[in-house]
């Protein structure tokens, strides 16, 4: 079974070096992603063997005398996720084929494809790695692979401003995750996380562990308030490039978070209960800004955003059940975690995909511009009205199964502890039913606006897909319905990782949890097959009879305009109102004036509110502290060579002292 997991590691290698050596643009698209799709695939077949046959086993790299040994630790949590940075290869590179055609007698391609290279080894590195260093190593390659990867576009501002914020939140989050690896090390004597497991840890240092974790895998993940960088990355990236970020990179975040939760099992009740928290305000927060955005990627990574809240509550109940020993609500917050993190993957994938090809159609991301697409593409508007059903939550599809799984674990939450529970998981259940309305009408917007109506700026070109795009589409649309149909089989390799993860010996009665899942989406897909049947009839009885067509009343205008439609900020608009200067918005208005009223104009602008209101200004505070100390830079090599020597000795004295 190792064996392809070198061929994995040889393929991307090649592909890197296929890559470095070849000049035409068209052989090096195809020739790189190939290669990058291959080496997937071989790294899909190790991991689906390994999940199901084998057990759990460490391979050990080198030894140090200093660091120990550097290994790679290979159990079902690992394999579960490093399925999805498989999957998510597989697809990202043939999508990436069709979608840098686009680009191949314009720019060069080499950069990009060595960073998707090198962005995909780094991810499976991470969730393979059972050493700190080689974990930190893995995850610095990550980050600077997604930079590489976002400023394909180097040229234009928002790529540059996009980039560099990504870059800077990435690097800050690490900082966090090297203070937490050395409160590890100091209670523990060892770098290896197998040894942290094992660990056991005063509750103050339990604390601190976590809130570091959380910080550093969070603003991976993208949980409030540390998610800013997301709506400014991920819509100035190649579509496949945003789809990688939004869809996998986000989840080594997650799988970190489950991590830190086996090492130090908090037990401290004000830890999943500010989680949970801080998880419902992200999916509200996130989904609340879906709606007030015009640009259809910064819409698609704000939905990430909430996406993530919902991971997050599932994995607070698991904490949950972890403190009261409850194996059934711990199984249900860990499987519905892990559940919705495979759905996210294969839905936001898919949505990011289409907003390249959207924006390959019209040649921007604004769909207050658009309109009147599924008449040009009615089987590409299908697939993508799957995706938008699959992100509500709503049956049959995938999206519903893992967020039902997160409404049994509030019950079950309620039946099983006593206190303040019931009141506590009822309030949680109306906020995640509060996200999923306001999912329905953000991507009612996205598809109405975009598909619907008639095109607010006609145009006679014709809609082009090709078809690497169409295949990656085809096969995340099938496994959306099928992860809805079929949600069994998920949630009993759930199991398989909550078995070998925790340590709970009970049976779980999790199979009637599921039949009602099933049955529901059975019902849902009746429903739907009874309008089908409806519509067909009608279109039968109408067939013979003569249809009369007059002009629409218009208010007294003369005739209809496309400027008449609904667009999206009006779609939304009382919605947003709500939330009142949550939603960080202005509205920039020139209202006419009378007799004889010149040109007015409206329009809205959204920044997000951390941003704007927190980053920013301390990033400006910062600017202004470094300012007085430019006076260090003299350029004469004895102050720097002094600098060196004093940094060194510091070093020399932490190391001597920890």
């Amino acid at each position: 079974m190792i064996t392809f997991l070198l061929a994995d590691c040889i393929l991307l290698a090649f592909a890197i070096a296929v890559v470095a050596a070849t000049r035409t643009q068209f052989i090096l698209n195809r020739a790189g992603h190939a290669l990058i799709a291959a080496a997937m695939a071989c790294g899909l077949a190790f991991t689906v063997q390994s999940f199901f046959f084998s057990r759990p086993e460490t391979v050990v790299l080198f030894t140090h005398a200093s660091f120990g040994s550097v290994s790679l630790y290979i159990d079902k949590l690992s394999l579960f996720f490093l399925g999805i940075i498989q999957c998510g290869g597989i697809v990202a590179s043939v999508y990436g084929i069709g979608y840098l055609s686009h680009y191949e007698a314009a720019r060069s391609l080499k950069p990009t494809i060595v960073a998707t290279a090198l962005l995909f080894a780094s991810m499976q590195l991470i969730v393979l790695a059972n050493h700190a260093l080689l974990f930190l190593v893995a995850w610095e390659v990550m980050a600077l692979s997604g930079y590489v990867g976002i400023v394909f576009e180097r040229e234009k501002e928002e790529v540059q401003r996009g980039s560099f914020i990504f870059f800077a939140a990435a690097h800050v989050g690490t900082l966090f995750l090297y203070v937490m690896f050395l409160l590890l090390h100091q209670q523990t004597g060892s770098w290896e996380f197998s040894a942290f497991a094992r660990g056991t840890y005063l509750p103050s240092v339990i604390t601190m562990i976590f809130w570091c974790g959380f910080i550093g895998f969070g603003m991976k993940a993208g949980f409030m308030p540390f998610h800013f960088w997301l709506p400014e990355a991920h819509p100035v990236a190649p579509s496949h490039i945003s789809a990688v970020l939004s869809a996998v990179m986000l989840k080594t975040g997650i799988y970190g978070l489950i991590r830190v939760i086996t090492w130090t099992h908090p037990i401290d009740y004000f830890i999943p209960a500010a989680f949970l928290l801080i998880s419902c305000i992200t999916a509200i927060f996130g989904i609340w800004n879906t709606l007030a955005q015009k640009d259809l990627k910064r819409m698609l990574a704000y939905s990430s955003i909430e996406n993530i809240g919902i991971i997050g509550i599932g994995l607070s109940l698991m904490m949950f059940g972890l403190q009261h020993h409850q194996p059934l609500l711990t199984f249900l917050g860990l499987a519905a975690a892990l559940f919705h993190t495979a759905n996210h993957f294969v839905f936001k994938s898919l949505l990011f995909m289409s907003a390249g090809t959207i924006y390959h159609h019209y040649h921007h991301r604004n769909i207050e511009l658009m309109g009147g697409l599924l008449k040009k593409a009615p089987l590409f508007g299908g697939i993508v009205l799957v995706g938008s059903v699959a992100i509500c939550g709503l049956p049959p599809f995938n999206g519903f199964a893992s967020e039902f799984l997160i409404y049994i674990g509030f019950f079950e939450a309620s039946r099983s502890l006593a206190l303040y529970f019931p009141l506590f998981m009822l309030t949680a259940a109306v906020a995640l039913a509060f996200v999923g309305g306001l999912a329905v009408v953000s991507f009612s917007k996205i598809v109405s606006m975009i598909f619907l109506g008639a095109p607010k700026r006609p145009s006679d070109a014709p809609f082009s897909i090709s078809w690497y795009e169409r295949t990656s589409l085809l096969m995340l649309a099938s496994a959306v319905v099928l992860l809805g149909l079929f949600p069994q089989t998920v949630v009993a390799a759930c199991e398989s990782v909550f078995r070998e993860l925790l340590p709970f010996t009970q049976p779980l009665p999790w199979h009637a949890s599921v039949g009602t899942i099933t049955s529901v989406g059975t019902i849902a897909i009746a429903v739907l097959v009874l309008i089908a049947l409806l519509m067909i009839v009608k279109s039968r009885l109408a067939a013979g009879r003569s249809v009369r067509i007059a002009v629409p009343w218009g208010c007294g205008y003369a005739a209809i305009t496309p400027r008449m439609q609904y667009t999206g900020t009006s779609f939304s608009d009382d919605i947003v109102n709500i939330a009142g200067k949550a939603l960080n918005i202005r509205r920039d208005l020139t209202l006419p004036e009378f007799p004889l009223p010149a040109r007015s104009s409206f329009r809205t602008l959204t920044a997000d509110l951390v941003l704007q209101k927190i980053v920013e200004p301390v990033g400006a505070f910062i600017a202004w502290v470094v300012e007085w100390f430019k006076w260090l830079q003299s350029g004469k090599i004895q102050v720097y060579v002094t600098f060196s020597i004093v940094v060194l000795l510091l070093y020399l004295f932490l190391a001597f002292q920890f």
